[in-house]
């Protein structure tokens, strides 16, 4: 998974920065539920800690780990290790599926409201033609992309937060309450508050 790779790509870089073995105190992304064993026994190992189920990506990291010294501060330094940097990160876009790259684009671009097919092929680097083409090679399309991105966000705001429809709505790049709820209904056959009932009372 493209996200998997950044996250670990990252806590190395951060390893290495800081010259010590940092461990996260929390790992997780989108679709870690279904990793298989061997897998998620590999990511524990490297990471120090399981990985766990989250609408986002995330990393959590201990304050103290923040307070060591960053061999970057080191301006020559960094310019030695920046372009391996940069380069990786560029090897890791090109053997991430476009779905995967697709759906990273859309958590950043979501709470400023670009979502179009033509937004995020721009922030990809990539034409519309060739991004639907990619995707449907995939079994999917933006559309379906968006829509898994959206639902999966807004299950967890409203199970897990107290924030309005209005406040997810725009999180979620709607144009207004209304949008989302009919969205929301089409996507799940209920309504956003029906299912914000359902998480307080498993709460």
């Amino acid at each position: 998974m493209f996200l998997a790779f950044k996250l670990v790509f990252f806590v190395q870089l951060g390893r290495l920065a800081r010259r010590t073995a940092i461990k996260p105190l929390k790992v997780a992304w989108p679709g870690a539920a279904d990793l298989p064993k061997p897998d998620a026994e590999l990511y524990a190992e490297f990471f120090g800690i399981s990985v766990v189920e989250t609408p986002l990506a995330t990393l959590v990291f201990n304050t103290a780990d923040f307070d060591r010294p960053f061999l970057t501060e080191n301006h020559k330094i960094w310019l030695f290790f920046e372009p391996a940097l940069r380069q990786r990160l560029t090897d890791l876009d090109r053997t991430a599926s476009m779905v995967e790259r697709v759906r990273s684009a859309l958590l950043e671009a979501l709470p400023a409201g670009e979502v179009s097919m033509k937004a995020i092929g721009k922030k990809l680097g990539t034409g519309t033609r060739t991004l639907q083409l990619r995707l449907q090679e995939e079994g999917t399309s933006f559309q379906q992309t968006l829509d898994a991105v959206r639902f999966a966000l807004a299950d967890h705001y409203l199970r897990k937060t107290m924030m309005s429809s209005a406040e997810i709505a725009l999180l979620l790049g709607f144009e207004d309450a209304n949008s989302f709820v009919r969205a929301f209904r089409g996507w799940t056959g209920t309504t956003p508050q029906s299912v914000r009932r359902q998480g307080e009372a498993s709460q």
